[in-house]
This record gives structure tokens, C-alpha cells and sequence, in this order.
């Protein structure tokens, strides 16, 4: 799935089919033609396809020619293509096919000098009305983004191609921009409410590429955040345009904000701006630093210039560096220059330097005579492990914090302060009284944490449980999340983050409730090892917040339902059956029944795969069950339905269906495409109901599987990280960390071209190994260090 490649599927006739397509970023277009292949060597293209006549064959840019030719004594048609405006050699493209498309115009108002864009979105025979609704997001957000840059999208088409192999999940090539098939098709009637965000942003994110990273490149890879955050930034920032009832700024915390805090909390991190010297170190770094990371500062600096400040000073580093290449530093001048801040400045320490702060509240002081509240502040590193040295306390990074500070008396209207020393105070008006609090981070748009103490912590709770609304849903969000992360890293109590979860059980905000089941979640992930008592009193937690949510809000998907309504039911049944509650399981497992005798309604798309896995951890035959679930899989209509059934088989209670998966399904390239490897594989790990015993048994495959494994994504890094580390970063102890840690240094090899070799295929994933070994160990530590607390919490909860 690299270079110029070959990609296969079975038509709806049962035929077997090929098309040819391209992914160059990286560094794979010399896999196709000689060439510079750096991002700042950039050249114009003529590309001329010689085609099977009864092929579609598309590029970058138009066709202006087509006519017969005999080649090797074969009739073929040559379609040239217009000459491409001057771009990098990685977003070069072409796919040839036999392929549908439906068709449309984007028409952008602005600017002056716009000119109509003529849309389509090709898919397999057979599936073209399946990209109507990519068709309908793309056009729109062709014009959204024409007049927010206020530069004209310089191409006379867009293509958009569903591509059935493809290691990433789309490729902004200009023009001609590739999906994974997930990524792209919609059907109205079986795919879930999820699955319509997930392609409307992923089309936003590629589209915003089109003016950051495609007119306008990075110089080098160093700065990939400069394409990757800012359009994961403008992807999120058109799908709201779009669809603002959706709330997608709130979303954005879930998803974005939580993967870049995740992974920058971590010693191994990186720098958003990173050195990179070799071709397998650019793979190694398209990940949540990059476009997380990236897209939460640049939140950040939008909240911090204003939008306006923030927009014009985008449009002056576009319109500066059109067709060449810049640097992170030509960004901040724009900004600098429109808004006179000291952009530079402010950015540097969260793009030059590898981490983000905490700001521990060290006191409070109240005036009542002035009616003022001071807080002294200080900052220091995060780190989910928890053991920063006190020289790093003392000698760290300092960041430019922007504090944006609240109250009861003014919700909405933060106080702006900049935290840049170690240490300060800040003063605010304030009264003490009945039901006041105060919150740091206001619409948790800074990117990093806050550390309060458990007294501080239980006024805040106080607070929502009279009043669940009285903190902005991104403030809740931002609440919970700080408090189980401060107690993962030693901070503060993971049992006083448990209970802060029972002030939140009038909660009824998808996005409030979504962050609450992720950070019990990631409680019960570390804690698998703890005994059923513990298990047992967490699932019962989680029954206290979903069960009485999920029955009612009822099984049945109403057709008046908004898109948030669905996400809640669906996360609601989800957290429900998760935690044993008996009532949901056996609708789920009686709706299953109806399902296999042909009634498709019994089970609506937005909970097919938790009803799948119910079924089959539940199941009182799990062969047979397996094997339907394995039928659907194999007979679904649409992929994300498939993949959904995928996901779920490694629900099953059977120890030799779990070894069936590993050693007969995942590698199957006929069963399971090469790309979707890891989703059987993430099911065991995820959704086993015996993690002690399964667990383990990954390590194993992954050891009698790695020649296939390293064979088969070799050229491409980021699925051959996940492949490996799927085999123990679900799991917790010492033992797993040194295990890998021998195995990675080539322990057992006899010869010295088996080390060296061995040295070079861990090079190629060595940084999401090391991140991975540092998630093991800091949840290890967690569970050592709260383990007897959480326990003694649950005996006394009542749950």
C-alpha cells in the first residue's frame, strides 16, 4: 500500500476486480519515478496514462486529450492531463479503474475571482449513490474554505476516490484526494450516526489540505504539524460550519484534545516541531502529536487572537508563501503582524518543546472586604507517570499559560491572564457565596492541566450536583478529565475521581457523559488484574450512570432523533451492556435472534457491533454464535458494518476461537484485508471477557507472527507499530515491559546479521514501542500506588 500499487475487491457479481492507485507521502513517489522526493523540491507534472479502454483513469488535474495508441501490441487509450500548478512530488496521483461517480458543483461566493469546481465522488461499480453524501460535504466545504482563506481553489476539479486497500485513512493529493473506503461511503439506512461524522470531518481535514500543506508546504518534515494540525484545526472548524448543531468544538475535547494530551504526557513524546532524519523516522511521527497536538494549540492560539485576528492572520501566511514552502516561524509572523501579540513567543514552549503543564493551585485567599479571590499558581511539566525530578520541577520549560479564569459571578466572561514564570498570583473579583466556585481553563481550551486540591475538588462537584448546568458542557468535560488524570500520575486520588463521577449522575449531556465512560474505562483497563470484587464494584459504577440512561432512552433509533441524541443512545446502550446489566443484555441477545431470521431492523446500524460483541461474550454456544458473527462479517453490505463485526469476534468466551482469530483470520489476506488486520486483533484485546488469560496469548502471536508481520508492513510504519504493540499495550506489570524490551534487543538471535536485522526492523517502530512500554508502566504504577484505596472506596460506596 505504498508507491504505485495494485488494489483488489470482489464486485457485487462475486468477480474478482483490480484498480491501480498511488500514496507517495512520504517518501514512496520515487517508488514510481525518479525524482527529488522532498517536499520542498517542487516541479509542475504532465502525466500521460496509458489505459485498458474500458478504464476510468483520473489525476491530479484534468483530462484535455484522449486518443488511441498500440503499446506492446496491445490498443490502449492515452489520456493526458493538464499540466498540474508547481507542488511537492508526494501529492502527485492517479488511479485507474472501472469505476463509478455521482456528480456536482461547488460554487464559492468569495473571493472576487472564484470560479465554479466541478465535484464527484468515485466509487466501485455498483456504489456510486454511497458517496452522495461525501459529494454534498465536499462541495460545501470547497466553498467554506474558498472564502475563509479567501483564495480561490486553483484547480478546475476534485475528485474524490474510495480505494479498498489503503494503509492511512485518506491522502490529500491535489485533486485527487484517496479514502479508505470507511472514510468516504455512506448508506442512510445501515451505516451509524458516527460513521456520518467520521466521513464529513475526514472530508473536511483532506479538503483543508488542499491550501495548507498542498499551495502552501511545509519546508521540511520537521514541521509535518504545520499540515497535519492545522487541517485537523480547519477540518473540525468546516464540519461546524456544516453541522453546528452538532457541537463538534465539544466533540473536538473527546477525541483530538484527549489523543494529544494522552501521548504528550508521556517522556517519549516529541516535540510538535521534531527533527527527522531518515525516511522511517517521517512515518514515526504522523501521529497524536502531530495532528492533535497541533490541532489543540492551534485551538488554543485561535481563542487567544480572536477569531477574526486568528483568520486574517491564516490568510496572510497563505497568501505569502502560495505555491513554495515555509516554516512555523513564517506562520507566527502572520499572526504577529495582524495582531501585534508576540505570537512567537507564546507558541514556543508548546511547539518547540516536548510536553505540556500542570498548574497546581498552591493557595487561596479570599478579601471579603474587596470581594477578591487571589490563587497562587504554579507550573510545571505533566507527566502520567508521575516522577518529574525536582531539578525538572525547578529547571523544566516554562510555558505561556493562558489561564482564562471563571466564576459563578461572570460563567461566561473569563478572566484572561498569562501564567509565564514558575510561579505568580492572580487576583479576580469574587464573593463567597452560596454555590460560588471558580474554574481555571475556561471552555477547556488550553492545553494542559489543572491540579486541585480534594477540598477544591469537592466544591466544584457540590456545584454540578445542585446544578449539572452550571458549568459549560467543555468545562464539565474538562473537570473530569484533569481529575483522573492528575490521579493516574500520583496528583491526586483516583478513588476522589471515582466519586466525582457520582455528583455527575443527573448528567445528561452526550459529550459530558462520553468523557466520564472513557475515564472509568481507562480505571477498569489498569485495574483488570484487581479481583472480581473490584471489577465487579466499577462495572457497578458504570450501571449507576448508564443503565437507567440506556432503558430510557429504549433500543429503537427515532427518525426525529438528532445526531447527538443518537450518539447518546448508542454510548448509553454500550456503557449499559459493558456492565453486565442483565435488562440490556438480553434485548440486545433477543434482537440478535430476529436479526439472523432476516429482520434487519431488529438491530439498527448504531449498535450492531456492541450488540455483536454482547452476544458473543454472553453467548450459551459460542461456536455457533462466533461463526454468525463471522457471516456477517463476510456478508455485511457496507465496510463499516463489516468492520464492525470484525471488531467485535474478539468478544467470544472460547480460548480456541480467540486462537482462530490470531492464527487463522487476521492474516488471511483473502479473509481480512491488510489494512484492517489490527481490528480482530484490538477486539481480543479490548473486548476479551478473560484479559488475564488472553491477554498474554498476544505476545505469542505476535512473536510466531512477526516474519509475516514484518514482511507485510515493512513500507508502511504507523500499521506495523500498531500491529506490534497491539500484543501487549493493553496490559499491565514489569514482566510484559522486559519481556518486549529482550525481544526488541535481539535476545535469542545466534548471529550477528540476525541482530543487525532485528536492529532495523525495531528502528522503524521504535518511538510507538517506547511510548507503548511507558503506557505498561505508568499503569502498573497506578494500580500499585491506589490499588488498596480504590478497593477500600468500592467496599464503601454501596454500589
Amino acid at each position: 500500500m505504498a508507491g504505485f500499487y495494485r488494489s483488489g475487491y470482489t464486485d457485487q457479481q462475486g468477480n474478482k476486480k483490480f484498480m491501480v492507485t498511488t500514496q507517495f507521502e512520504a517518501t514512496d513517489a520515487r517508488r514510481a519515478l525518479p525524482c527529488w522526493d522532498e517536499p520542498n523540491r517542487k516541479a509542475t507534472f504532465d502525466v500521460i496514462l496509458n489505459v485498458p479502454k474500458d478504464r476510468v483513469a483520473l489525476s491530479n488535474m484534468n483530462v484535455v486529450e484522449e486518443k488511441d495508441v498500440e503499446i506492446d501490441g496491445k490498443s490502449l487509450r492515452a489520456v493526458k492531463f493538464d499540466r498540474t500548478p508547481v507542488m511537492s512530488t508526494y501529492l502527485l496521483a492517479f488511479v485507474v479503474g472501472e469505476l463509478d461517480y455521482v456528480e456536482t458543483t461547488a460554487n464559492p461566493k468569495q473571493p472576487a475571482d472564484a470560479k465554479p469546481i466541478k465535484v464527484r465522488v468515485y466509487t466501485q461499480k455498483g456504489q456510486k449513490e454511497l458517496g452522495r453524501f461525501a459529494l454534498e460535504v465536499c462541495a460545501r466545504t470547497l466553498e467554506f474554505f474558498s472564502e475563509y482563506f479567501d483564495i480561490v481553489y486553483p484547480l478546475p476539479k476534485m475528485d474524490l476516490v474510495a480505494i479498498p486497500d489503503f494503509g492511512a485513512g485518506a491522502m490529500e493529493n491535489w485533486g485527487l484526494v484517496t479514502y479508505r473506503e470507511v472514510y468516504l461511503l455512506y448508506d442512510e439506512k445501515t451505516s451509524s450516526a458516527k460513521g456520518k461524522q467520521r466521513i464529513a470531518y475526514v472530508v473536511g481535514h483532506e479538503l483543508a489540505h488542499q491550501w495548507f500543506g498542498n499551495l502552501v508546504t511545509m519546508e521540511w518534515w520537521n514541521e509535518l504539524w504545520l499540515n497535519e494540525g492545522f487541517a485537523t484545526f480547519v477540518g473540525w472548524l468546516a464540519v461546524d460550519n456544516l453541522y453546528p448543531e452538532w457541537k463538534v468544538w465539544s466533540l473536538f475535547l473527546l477525541d483530538d484534545y484527549a489523543r494529544g494530551k494522552e501521548l504528550d504526557s508521556l517522556r517519549s513524546s516529541h516535540p510538535i516541531d521534531v527533527p527527522v532524519k531518515s525516511p522511517a523516522e517521517i512515518g514515526q511521527i504522523f501521529d497524536a502529536i502531530s495532528y492533535c497536538k497541533g490541532a489543540s494549540v492551534i485551538r488554543m492560539l485561535n481563542s487567544f487572537l480572536g477569531k477574526d485576528g486568528f483568520k486574517n492572520g491564516t490568510r496572510k501566511y497563505l497568501k505569502k508563501h502560495a505555491y513554495g514552502n515555509a516554516t512555523t516561524d513564517d506562520l507566527w509572523n502572520a499572526y504577529s503582524a495582524i495582531s501585534g501579540q508576540d505570537v512567537a513567543t507564546f507558541m514556543h514552549g508548546w511547539t518547540r518543546e516536548v510536553g505540556y503543564p500542570v498548574i497546581t493551585v498552591v493557595n487561596e485567599k479570599y478579601d471579603a472586604q474587596k470581594k477578591e479571590l487571589t490563587l497562587t499558581l504554579r507550573q510545571n511539566r505533566y507527566l502520567a507517570s508521575g516522577d518529574l525530578t525536582k531539578e525538572e520541577e525547578s529547571t523544566g520549560t516554562l510555558w505561556w499559560v493562558p489561564l482564562g479564569i471563571i466564576t459563578h459571578v461572570n460563567p461566561t466572561k473569563p478572566n484572561q491572564h498569562i501564567l509565564t514564570g514558575r510561579q505568580d498570583s492572580v487576583t479576580f473579583p469574587y464573593s463567597e457565596d452560596d454555590g460560588a466556585y471558580w474554574k481555571l481553563n475556561y471552555g477547556t481550551t488550553g492545553f494542559y492541566r489543572v491540579r486541585l486540591s480534594e477540598q477544591q475538588l469537592g466544591k466544584v462537584a457540590g456545584v454540578i450536583q445542585k446544578r449539572p448546568d452550571a458549568l459549560s458542557i467543555e468545562d464539565r468535560v474538562g473537570i473530569i478529565g484533569d481529575a483522573f488524570a492528575l490521579a493516574a500520575a500520583g496528583y491526586g486520588s483516583t478513588a476522589g475521581a471515582l466519586a466525582l463521577l457520582r455528583s455527575f449522575e443527573k448528567e445528561e449531556d452526550y459529550i459530558v457523559l462520553d468523557e466520564l465512560a472513557s475515564n472509568l474505562s481507562s480505571v477498569q483497563e489498569a485495574w483488570y488484574k484487581e479481583g472480581k470484587e473490584v471489577n465487579d464494584g466499577l462495572k457497578a459504577l458504570k450501571r449507576v450512570l448508564f443503565s437507567s440512561k440506556a432503558k430510557k432512552l429504549g433500543i429503537d433509533y427515532a427518525d426525529t432523533d438528532d445526531h447527538l441524541t443518537s450518539l447518546k443512545r448508542t454510548l448509553a446502550i454500550e456503557s449499559a451492556a459493558k456492565a453486565d446489566d442483565k435488562e440490556i443484555i438480553a434485548e440486545l441477545k433477543s434482537r440478535f435472534a430476529k436479526f439472523q431470521t432476516g429482520d434487519e431492523n431488529a438491530v439498527p446500524a448504531n449498535i450492531r457491533g456492541v450488540t455483536y460483541s454482547t452476544v458473543l461474550k454472553y453467548s450459551d454456544n459460542p461456536v455457533a454464535d462466533f461463526e454468525a458473527v463471522l457471516k456477517i462479517y463476510k456478508t455485511a453490505p457496507t465496510v463499516e458494518q463489516r468492520l464492525a463485526a470484525l471488531l467485535a469476534l474478539g468478544a467470544t468466551t472460547d480460548k480456541e476461537l480467540v486462537k482462530k482469530i490470531l492464527y487463522e483470520i487476521t492474516l488471511d489476506s483473502e479473509l481480512v484485508k491488510p489494512q484492517d488486520a489490527y481490528y480482530p486483533v484490538s477486539g481480543v484485546s479490548a473486548f476479551t471477557p478473560d484479559p488475564v488469560a488472553v491477554r498474554p496469548l498476544l505476545w505469542e502471536w505476535v512473536l510466531k507472527s512477526w516474519p509475516q508481520i514484518i514482511e507485510r508492513y515493512k513500507a508502511y510504519p504507523p500499521l506495523l507499530g500498531r500491529m506490534f504493540t497491539l500484543g501487549f499495550a493493553q496490559q499491565t506489570g514489569e514482566d510484559v515491559c522486559k519481556q518486549v524490551e529482550r525481544w526488541t534487543a535481539g535476545e535469542g538471535l545466534t548471529t550477528e546479521e540476525e541482530r543487525e536485522a532485528r536492529k532495523e526492523e525495531v528502528k522503524l517502530i521504535n518511538r510507538p514501542i517506547e511510548q507503548s512500554l511507558e503506557k505498561v508502566r505508568q499503569k502498573t504504577k497506578w494500580v500499585e500506588r491506589d490499588g488498596a484505596s480504590v478497593k477500600k472506596w468500592i467496599e464503601g460506596a454501596g454500589l
